[in-house]
């Protein structure tokens, strides 16, 4: 029997409904992986799952990737990355990004190999705060004109890491993180296995540049397809509740979070999965 679901928004985005990823089954596994191929963003409500259970369901979907920072990683799952403004007793942060906002980006472009499929586990969240917001980097292409499209055929971002300006963490392992992770170059139009959709890639904090064009035209150009892709119509916001699981597509939509009270609490746990490039568009080669 197909799994419910329900849109998220008309444009893009759907809710699978009814489901318990502790013991997912194959076909189960199956039918969610070919809903994430039709639907960059999945919303699935009212999970309870240890981090070795979100290890595993994540496992079924793609190869797990561990993250470089070795500061936001989970002290009993390294494949756990922590997403809060909470403290351990010393002061120090336990994860990233704190409670400021987070702008729109998406997640590591500056890698050779990008970990494609992002899974994001909401623990404890302030009600009504820190709203997350994705762009469909494929509608927005679609609705370019087509000049722009001729000027970026077979073109080529510039990435960088960048910490973003939310995270304050001074942690001395990531001060030479631009060394672990020398800048790199992915293409700016990707095409998905399939169904041939095309869409930008690039990441409004990381993308500096465009190879083989001059700064003087690439940076306005970059602002560009930043305000064209982050329009309303290409956008679907989320308000967090305890126990939501989103799955994204980081080569089809970029994401933001908004600015939350530092006083109230916030504990999300990800995990990131290089997608199968056979059925995902990705921006290396396969």
């Amino acid at each position: 029997m197909p799994l419910a679901t329900r849109p998220l928004t008309p444009a893009f985005g759907l809710e699978i409904l009814d489901i318990n990823l502790r013991t997912p089954t194959d076909a189960m596994t199956a039918e969610i992986d070919a809903l994430w191929v039709e639907h960059p963003v999945l919303l699935i409500r009212n999970q309870l799952l240890d981090e070795a259970e979100q290890i595993a369901f994540s496992k079924r979907l793609g190869e797990i990737n561990i993250h470089v920072r070795t500061d936001i990683r989970s002290r009993s799952h390294p494949e756990v990355v922590l997403v809060s403004n909470l403290r351990l007793e010393n002061g120090d942060n336990i994860g990233a990004l704190a409670s400021g906002e987070a702008k729109w980006h998406t997640d590591s472009c500056y890698k050779p190999k990008p970990d494609t499929g992002s899974l994001l586990y909401a623990l404890e969240v302030p009600e009504g705060e820190g709203k997350t917001a994705w762009a469909h980097l494929q509608l927005a292409y679609e609705a370019l004109p087509e000049a722009t499209k001729t000027r970026l055929e077979g073109r080529h971002g510039e990435y960088a890491y960048n910490i973003f300006d939310v995270d304050i963490t001074q942690d001395e392992d990531v001060k030479d993180i631009r060394t672990k992770t020398p800048d790199v170059t992915h293409p700016l139009v990707l095409t998905q296995p399939g169904s041939g959709r095309k869409g930008l890639y690039l990441d409004p904090l990381q993308t500096y540049g465009i190879k083989d064009m001059a700064p003087s035209e690439s940076l306005p150009l970059l602002d560009e397809l930043t305000a064209h892709i982050t329009q309303p119509e290409f956008v679907f916001e989320h308000t967090w509740r305890r126990g939501d699981i989103v799955l994204w597509d980081n080569c089809r939509v970029l994401h933001r979070r908004e600015p939350f009270d530092p006083m109230v609490p916030r504990l999300m746990k990800r995990t990131t999965i290089f997608l199968p490039p056979e059925r995902y568009p990705v921006p290396f080669q396969a």
